[in-house]
């Protein structure tokens, strides 16, 4: 019944399975001031960003590396102490195929995450949308988050579908979408 917060680029595997686990999950945007102060706001007990930041209700909303750390291999050992592989574990959770974070460098970025989302919305009508970082779309089988660095000059865009070939669609057609630009 906790809540836990992870950014818009995070996997839906971490949802799914968070939410078997009944937790309240929210998601925000990427970076420390937004993930820190967002899971303060909702008292949050844990944070995580696709790049490796963990955030501690009791580390006072911070990032922790080190108590990340310890909590995972902790939960290892529980894992093997029921004489499971951890390799089992982590097969049953993951099965979605994911494109890893894709950057363009482009001038026009709001142009091209319009017409990036324009295009999708087109073949798909999506079951969730969010704009507050970007944009991320959510579909039956697949999403994608198409966002501007907040640090670099580039148009970072991350998919992750159930099937190998539609991933490998979605990302074809977006490189084709931003070759325009």
């Amino acid at each position: 019944g906790e809540k836990v917060l992870h950014d818009i680029r995070t996997s839906r595997v971490v949802s799914r399975h968070l939410d078997k686990l009944g937790a309240d999950v929210h998601m925000w945007r990427v970076g420390r001031a937004y993930a820190a102060r967002k899971l303060r706001e909702i008292n949050g007990l844990f944070g995580g960003e696709l790049a490796g930041h963990y955030y501690f209700r009791d580390f006072f909303y911070s990032d922790s590396g080190l108590l990340a750390a310890l909590i995972i291999l902790n939960t290892l050992l529980e894992i093997r102490q029921r004489g499971e592989m951890i390799s089992d574990y982590f097969a049953r959770i993951n099965h979605m195929h994911n494109s890893g974070e894709i950057n363009f460098r482009i001038e026009n970025k709001k142009a091209a995450m319009a017409d990036i989302v324009a295009h999708f919305k087109r073949t798909e009508k999506p079951e969730k949308e969010f704009d507050f970082d970007g944009y991320r779309l959510d579909f039956k089988d697949w999403w994608f988050n198409v966002r501007p660095s907040n640090t670099e000059p580039y148009l970072r865009f991350i998919a992750e579908a159930e099937k190998a070939d539609k991933l490998e669609a979605v990302i074809k057609e977006t490189r084709e979408i931003i070759s325009r630009y």
